[in-house]
């Protein structure tokens, strides 16, 4: 400390410390040199002053990025907890913590989006069930109603011949024909209700093998010989090289069966075209025409629906069972293909498919 001494009236740096056994007392004359040399050094001050200043500048600057990427990070936890999307949330600087954080939000969309494919693929599936379910419904409805008509005329026959023993020969033929007829109409509804059912609910058990569509076409025009003068249509092939896919060759005969059977029922025309379109590696497409007096534009969005009729009564009178079309449509698609259909412009109904060479 700075002390006066009353004997030698000077100031002294006075100092004392206590030892173990005595106190060391000491006095340096408080001279000019020593009083420079304690006293505080304004530039020192002012030096470190302006270090402590930019140490805050540069703490703050970097607090503040760091506090931030905290902020940023306590949002992305919030919008997280709540299962909010985070597409609009801020990009992180380049640094080590900002690439951590960025890389947990790309963890956090990826599963995001993960949850959002599962959700969507279950509601879809979902969908699909109670889809089939609606068609299934939908199905057995129309097949008991379907039935109802061939069954209740064969009955109404058969009890006529039993309740009049006497009806001549000729009647009592005529009713065992008519009955002979809605059998015939029976079987075939059973048949094509049995194909419906098994691309339905087993196509991916259906066996397939190497199938040349030429040989399906061509046994197309020996059935189409074998029909009454009045159903038979004129067949012109225009296939110019041998077509080979692998499919059931049950189902694809049924396409170039049911559009011909439907041609020659119910087109009143006098022809059946079917054309190669066009043939690659990995499919080919075929077109089935006839020149007949077609169909209204309004039923085309509704011809491959399952016992969707444009005539009813005259379908019935046909023997026609409304499945034809639903079973040549799930046949194309089990092949991996499309069907279409449209008027031709001189006139009758146009089929354009589409087949897969290895479905």
């Amino acid at each position: 400390i700075r002390r006066h001494s009353e004997s030698t009236d000077r100031n002294y740096f006075y100092s004392a410390m206590r030892g173990d056994r005595y106190i060391v007392r000491s006095a340096v004359p408080y001279s000019v040199p020593l009083g420079e040399i304690l006293a505080a050094d304004r530039e020192f001050l002012w030096f470190m002053l302006g270090v402590t200043l930019l140490m805050s500048v540069a703490g703050y600057f970097a607090t503040r990025r760091l506090g931030q990427n905290i902020t940023r990070l306590n949002e992305f936890a919030e919008r997280a907890e709540r299962g909010e999307r985070i597409d609009d949330l801020p990009a992180f600087p380049h640094d080590e913590l900002g690439e951590i954080s960025s890389h947990i939000i790309r963890l956090y969309a990826r599963l995001q989006k993960t949850t959002a494919d599962r959700d969507r693929e279950h509601a879809l599936a979902l969908h699909e069930e109670q889809e089939k379910i609606r068609i299934k419904k939908q199905l057995t409805n129309n097949i008991n109603h379907e039935l109802k008509t061939p069954v209740a005329a064969i009955q109404g026959y058969l009890e006529t011949l039993l309740a009049n023993p006497s009806l001549d020969a000729q009647r009592r033929t005529d009713f065992l024909e008519k009955s002979a007829a809605q059998t015939e109409r029976l079987r075939r509804l059973l048949a094509d209700i049995s194909t419906i059912t098994r691309m339905d609910e087993a196509s991916q058990l259906i066996q397939k093998e190497r199938v040349v569509l030429n040989d399906l076409i061509a046994e197309v025009t020996a059935d189409m010989e074998l029909k009454p003068a009045d159903q038979r249509l004129r067949v012109n092939i225009d296939f110019p090289q041998q077509v080979e896919i692998v499919g059931s060759p049950s189902l694809l005969a049924s396409i170039f069966r049911n559009l011909a059977d439907n041609a020659a029922a119910y087109s009143g025309g006098r022809d059946i075209f079917i054309r190669l379109l066009s043939d690659t590696p990995e499919e080919c497409t075929v077109s089935f025409a006839d020149n007949g007096i077609g169909i209204g534009e309004e039923h085309l969005p509704h011809i491959f629906e399952r016992f969707y009729r444009i005539d009813k009564g005259r379908s019935r009178k046909q023997g026609g069972t409304g499945l034809g079309l639903a079973i040549v449509k799930n046949a194309v698609a089990i092949h991996g293909g499309t069907i279409t259909a449209r008027e031709r412009e001189r006139g009758g109904l146009e089929f354009v498919f589409t087949l897969k060479k290895h479905s």
